[in-house]
């Protein structure tokens, strides 16, 4: 029933399954994984990479360290969003709900006398915010003014441009009730407040661990952005004297299915879907995926070309190890749970080629960190707290 959103927002709000998504998202080629030992090779066993693209340097490129340091208004500011984050809801049935107010709501939607497919809640309700729910227009400003256990009906109208032929421009009705205001109850920050959320008993010790934290995360934030810079440079670096037409068909083809995906998700045609969140006409739309293949298969080109160049390999012990690692990391610590939740292992859903292509990427990453001329931060100390 809300009215919708853009397309990036509207992918990372509904997608459900983490960042490491986007994994699949950017893998667009199927991956030759042949054993030789105890090593995985990645060629690109059908072509001959010199004659699509030629390497520039990519062994002593410079990139500078960024300063790291945290700041005492930062830890303050940390804590603060911290305690706010801690805050709990709570329900108010009695008083007027105003523009802003957080509320619980039930609704029926009727159109032409009868309910529609999403036009309700259901006996549980909703929370919306007054003002910012993104529900259709006159939604928000007819709960505005009802009072906690009071009905309302809504005489309202779908936008044109909806995005539901059914329900373009249709006058609809919705039954209102709203059950309760909700209230925010902020927690203090105290030893209390200390105790229950981390292993410290005292706010001085508190605050120290997350200056630690904090500078922890900017630290590997930096390192990461160096590692960015690197990549950049050598991705400049090189040049692409044309592209392998079947890499880059596939990768299209992986892209198109990605949001079609979406497209049903939301009972619409694609065409339809890519030019209401994404703004593109047909030919718009058939540019982007060109340039978004060619930008994936240049990488995978130059990467392939370099892990070639230097023997960069991943033996199956390392794959065991960076595959165990990256579950922690996205927060996969009950194998048995995620398949019954999503009817695959995790290396079976995320695919094994597409977690070989990622890893072969990070070593050959290092490598280029490993080879790099690193210019010093003026000072990248962090006097201990």
């Amino acid at each position: 029933m809300k009215k919708k959103k853009g397309m990036d927002e509207m992918i990372k709000k509904n997608n459900g399954k983490t960042k490491w998504m986007a994994l699949l998202l950017i893998s667009c080629l199927t991956l030759s994984l042949a054993a030789c030992g105890d090593k995985y090779v990645m060629p690109y066993s059908d072509y001959d990479l010199s004659e699509y693209v030629k390497l520039g340097d990519y062994k002593g490129i410079e990139a500078t360290e960024t300063k790291v340091s945290v700041t005492d208004d930062e830890v303050q500011a940390e804590i603060q969003s911290r305690v706010k984050a801690a805050a709990k809801q709570v329900e108010k049935k009695e008083g007027t709900a105003v523009k802003g107010d957080s509320v619980k709501i039930a609704y029926s939607g009727k159109l032409n006398g009868k309910a529609f497919e999403g036009g309700s809640t259901g006996a549980d309700g909703t929370t919306i915010t007054l003002g910012s729910s993104g529900y259709i227009p006159g939604f928000d400003d007819g709960v505005i003014g009802m009072k906690v256990g009071e009905m309302k009906t809504l005489n309202l109208q779908f936008p044109q441009d909806y995005g539901k032929e059914e329900l373009n421009g249709k006058n609809v009705d919705f039954d209102v009730t709203l059950s309760a205001i909700m209230v925010t109850e902020t927690p203090k920050y105290d030893v209390d407040f200390v105790k229950a959320h981390s292993k410290e008993t005292t706010i001085a010790g508190y605050e120290k661990s997350v200056k630690k934290e904090l500078y922890a995360k900017k630290k590997s934030a930096a390192e990461e952005e160096m590692r960015n810079q690197i990549w950049g440079k050598i991705m400049d670096n090189a040049k692409i004297l044309k592209y392998p037409e079947k890499e880059i068909a596939a990768c299209k083809e992986t892209n198109k299915q990605y949001y079609e995906s979406y497209a049903k998700q939301y009972g619409m045609e694609l065409k339809d879907f890519v030019k209401q969140y994404a703004g593109m006409d047909e030919k718009a739309y058939q540019e982007y995926l060109q340039k978004y293949a060619e930008a994936i298969v240049s990488q995978e080109m130059v990467m392939y070309s370099i892990a070639k160049a230097e023997n960069i390999t991943i033996s199956d012990e390392e794959y065991k190890q960076k595959m165990e690692d990256f579950k922690k990391d996205q927060g996969v610590t009950d194998e048995k749970a995620f398949k019954q939740q999503y009817g695959k292992s995790f290396e079976e859903y995320v695919g094994k080629d597409n977690l070989m292509k990622s890893f072969l990427l990070e070593e050959v990453i290092q490598f280029a960190v490993d080879h790099a001329k690193i210019v010093p931060a003026a000072d990248t100390a962090e006097k201990k707290a």
